[in-house]
C-alpha cells in the first residue's frame, strides 16, 4: 500500500534527529536529546504498519517484497557508512580498539548491534561508549529486529483472532511492554537501554496508531492547534530536562513517543502551528536526509572524542556542519539511486548489499582478531607502549584467575600458578583477592624474585578472602546479589592452613565493596550487602579481614596486604599513548586528593587492623605511581594501567621494579612497609 507523502512527518524526523545529533556533540542544553531515537521509533513503527496491515488483512502481503524493500531502503547508506568508518578505524584506533570495532561491525551487519554493545559496554552514557564509532547502529538494530518479528506477529493475529481482536491484544502488549520497559530500567538499566523488549511498545506506539487509523477521528482545526502544540511539548521538555542521569526508557520514554503519535495524527489535515512548523522547507529537508544524517554523525563525533580533541563550540558547529554535509551528500548519491523501481533482482540485490558486506565483514574480523589488531602499523616506541597496554593479566596469568562469578575454585594450584622464585622447592607466599590481585601479580613477581621467594595466586574477579561472611553478598548488575566470597572463602582457608607459608597477600579493590564502583552508571554494583541489613559495608569489610587476619597470623604466616592502586578513570589508560599518537597533551594524571578521598574509608579500616595485628605488612603501589600531588597513569612513557583501574602486566612489573630499586620491598625486610605516610593521605583526603 502506497501512502500520500507528508511533509510534517518529514519535519518530525528533522526534529528526532536534531535532537539526537545535539545531544551528541556535546551541547549540555540537550541532554535529553537521545529521546529523538524513541519518536524516531514510534515514526517507523507507524509507517511499517501502515503500509503492511492493509496487505495482510487481504492476505495480498509478500515477505519477500517487504524485506527487499527493507535491504534497498537501508542498506546501501548503511554499507557506504561502514566501509568508510572501517578505513577511518584502521588508521586511528589502538589494536584492542580496533579489534573490539571489527566485532561491533559484524554485530552491525548481522542486525544485533543492541546485544553487541549492552554485553560490551557498561552503558550507554559510560566514560568511553562515546568513542565506539558504531555504537549508534544499536536503535537500527531494534527497528530491524521489530521489522522482523511484528510482520509475523500480525499476520498470525489477523488469521486466528481477525483484525478487531488483534488490534486489541496490540493494545495490551503495547501496555504490557510499557510496564515491563519501567521494570527493566530501574531492575537492568544498561540492558533496558538496548534491548527489544524494553523498547518495542514504543514502535507499537506507531503501529496502534496505524492499526487504528482509519476509526479515529480526524482532529478539528481547533483540536489540531491546541494538540499539535501539546505534542511538541512533550518531546521538547524531555529533551531539554532529562540527561544521562535519569532513568530511562519506561515512563520517561513515553512521553516523546505520545508526543510523536499526536503530531501524525494532528498533522493528518493539514492545520495548525506545529504542522506548518513542521513542513517547512529546512526541516523537511532535514527530515529527507535524516537517515544518512544519524548514520554519519556519530563515526564524526566518536573518532573526535577517541582522539580526545577538546570539544569547543567552533568543532561542535563543525561537526554538525559536516554531518549535515555527508547526510546530504549520501542521500543524494547512495539513498536516492536505490529508492525507485529495483534494476536488479531481488537476489542479486540481496547479494550485493547483505550477504557480500557479511562476507567481507567477516574476512575483515578474522584477520583484524587473528592479527591482534595490527600493532605492526607503529613505530619501535610507540609499538612498546601498545605494548605495555595490551598486556593484561587475565591473558598472563591463564585459568589461574577465574573471570567467571560465582564458579568454584578448582584450577588453582601452586605448582601451575607460580610466581616468583620458581626453583625453589615450595610455595611459600600466598596471594588471594579480586582481579586488583590479580593486576598486581607482575608486581608481585618481581618483588619475590627480588627476595628469593616462590609464591603462587588464587584470584577471581569481584571476590575478597572475607571468611566467616557466610550471609553476605555482593550487589551485581541488576540486583542479583553473588554469593562467591562464600564459595570462595573455605577454599582459601585451607590452602592458608595446610600450606605452610611464610607471607600470604590480601588484595582487593577495596574502595568498591564499601562505596561502589567509581565509573558512571554502576556506582551501585559490588558493594558487601548482608540481606536485611544489619551492618554498613564497612562494617563487613572490617569483619572478614578481621577473620582472615586471624587465620593467617594463626597459621604462622605473616599478612600482607595490597593498600589499593589508584583508580585513574576510564580514558587515562592509553592516555599517554593517544598523546604521541595524535599530538596532543592531555594530563595522564589525577590529583591525589581524589584518590586518597576515595581510599580514606578503607585506610581507616586499615589503621584498626593494624592495631589489633602489629605483624601485618602494607605494599602500596602509591608510593611510586603518586608524587606530593598527583597519581600518574604512566612511568616513563609506558602505561601502568589496561583500563580504568586495573594495572597491566607492564606496567604492574615496573611499579615492582620501582620499588625495589628504592629498597621498598616488605618480603625482603621483615617490618618494612612500601606506603605513603597514612597520616599523610587521611590530611590530603581531608584537604
Amino acid at each position: 500500500m502506497e501512502l500520500n507523502y507528508r511533509r510534517d512527518i518529514d519535519g518530525l524526523r528533522a526534529i528526532a534527529v536534531l535532537l539526537v545529533v545535539l545531544n551528541h556533540v556535546g551541547f549540555s542544553a540537550f541532554g535529553g536529546g537521545y529521546i529523538g531515537v524513541d519518536v524516531f521509533f514510534v515514526i517507523s513503527g507507524y509507517l511499517i504498519t501502515r503500509k503492511t496491515a492493509p496487505d495482510l488483512a487481504l492476505g495480498h502481503f509478500s515477505f519477500a517484497d517487504f524485506y527487499l524493500r527493507r535491504v534497498r531502503r537501508l542498506l546501501p547508506a548503511f554499507v557506504a557508512m561502514a566501509v568508510v568508518t572501517s578505513v577511518a578505524a584502521a588508521c586511528i584506533l589502538l589494536p584492542r580498539d580496533l579489534a573490539s570495532y571489527s566485532k561491533s561491525l559484524m554485530a552491525a551487519l548481522l542486525s544485533i548491534a543492541n546485544v553487541f554493545f549492552w554485553r560490551a559496554s557498561n552503558g550507554y552514557f559510560s566514560p568511553t561508549a562515546d568513542e565506539l564509532p558504531l555504537l549508534h547502529t544499536w536503535s537500527l538494530a531494534v527497528e530491524e529486529q521489530y521489522y522482523l518479528f511484528w510482520p509475523v506477529l500480525l499476520l498470525l493475529g489477523y488469521r486466528l483472532l481477525g483484525v478487531r481482536r488483534c488490534g486489541q491484544v496490540a493494545v495490551l502488549l503495547a501496555l504490557a511492554g510499557l510496564a515491563l520497559s519501567e521494570w527493566a530500567a530501574r531492575a537492568q538499566p544498561n540492558a533496558a537501554y538496548y534491548l527489544l523488549h524494553a523498547r518495542a511498545f514504543e514502535l507499537l506506539v506507531g503501529s496502534l496508531l496505524a492499526l487504528y487509523w482509519e476509526r479515529l477521528p480526524r482532529a478539528s482545526a481547533g483540536q489540531a492547534r491546541v494538540l499539535g502544540l501539546v505534542a511538541l511539548a512533550l518531546i521538547l521538555v524531555p529533551a531539554f530536562t532529562l540527561d544521562h542521569h535519569s532513568r530511562f526508557p519506561g515512563v520517561n520514554a513515553l512521553w516523546p513517543c505520545l508526543g510523536a503519535a499526536l503530531l501524525i495524527w494532528t498533522g493528518e489535515n493539514g492545520r495548525g502551528p506545529a504542522r506548518w512548523l513542521l513542513a517547512q522547507r529546512p526541516l523537511v529537508f532535514i527530515g529527507l536526509i535524516s537517515y544518512s544524517l544519524y548514520l554519519w554523525h556519530w563515526p564524526l563525533m566518536a573518532f573526535t572524542n577517541y582522539m580526545e580533541v577538546p570539544k569547543e563550540l567552533g568543532l561542535q558547529l563543525a561537526l554538525v556542519a559536516a554531518s549535515v554535509v555527508l547526510g546530504a551528500l549520501s542521500w543524494r548519491f547512495v539513498e536516492q539511486p536505490f529508492r525507485g523501481r529495483p534494476r536488479h533482482s531481488p537476489r542479486l540485490i540481496f547479494a550485493g548489499f547483505y550477504a557480500a558486506p557479511l562476507l567481507v565483514g567477516a574476512l575483515a574480523v578474522g584477520l583484524t582478531l587473528k592479527f591482534q589488531g595490527f600493532p605492526q602499523r607503529y613505530e619501535a616506541n610507540t609499538a612498546v607502549m601498545v605494548e605495555a597496554l595490551d598486556s593484561t593479566f587475565a591473558k598472563a596469568r591463564g585459568s589461574c584467575f577465574i573471570e567467571e562469578f560465582g564458579t568454584m575454585a578448582t584450577q588453582w594450584s601452586p605448582d601451575r600458578c607460580r610466581l616468583g622464585a620458581v626453583d625453589r622447592p615450595r610455595a611459600e607466599v600466598l596471594l588471594v583477592g579480586d582481579s586488583h590481585a590479580a593486576a598486581s601479580t607482575g608486581m608481585l613477581d618481581v618483588l619475590l624474585k627480588d627476595a628469593g621467594l616462590r609464591g603462587y595466586d588464587m584470584t577471581r574477579s569481584g571476590t575478597l578472602y572475607l571468611p566467616g561472611l557466610d550471609d553476605v553478598h555482593i550487589t551485581r548488575p541488576g540486583n542479583r546479589l553473588d554469593p562467591s566470597i562464600q564459595l570462595t572463602a573455605p577454599v582459601v582457608t585451607q590452602a592458608i592452613r595446610t600450606g605452610g607459608y611464610r607471607y600470604v597477600v590480601l588484595g582487593g579493590r577495596w574502595p568498591m565493596y564499601l562505596e561502589g564502583m567509581s565509573e558512571a552508571g554502576l556506582s551501585a554494583y559490588n558493594v558487601l550487602q548482608r540481606p536485611g541489613g544489619g551492618a554498613t559495608p564497612a562494617e563487613l569489610l572490617r569483619e572478614g579481614l578481621d577473620n582472615a587476619l586471624r587465620i593467617i597470623v594463626q597459621s604462622g604466616a605473616t599478612p600482607v596486604i595490597l593498600a589499593g592502586i589508584p583508580e585513574i578513570g576510564a580514558g587515562r589508560d592509553t592516555c599517554q599513548v593517544k598523546n604521541r599518537l595524535f599530538h596532543t597533551a592531555n594530563d595522564c594524571s589525577v590529583e591525589l586528593g581524589d584518590v586518597a578521598r576515595r581510599q580514606e574509608p578503607f585506610i581507616l579500616i586499615l589503621d584498626d587492623l593494624k592495631q589489633r595485628y602489629p605483624q601485618l605488612l602494607t605494599l602500596d603501589p602509591k608510593a611510586v605511581t603518586c608524587d606530593a600531588q598527583r597519581c600518574h597513569s604512566a612511568l616513563d612513557g609506558t602505561p601502568l594501567y589496561q583500563d580504568g583501574n586495573h594495572l597491566n602486566v607492564r606496567g604492574s612489573r615496573l611499579i615492582g621494579e620501582r620499588l625495589v630499586a628504592r629498597g621498598d620491598n616488605p618480603l625482603q625486610v621483615e617490618g618494612a612497609t612500601t606506603e605513603l605516610d597514612a597520616q599523610a593521605i587521611r590530611q590530603v583526603a581531608s584537604d
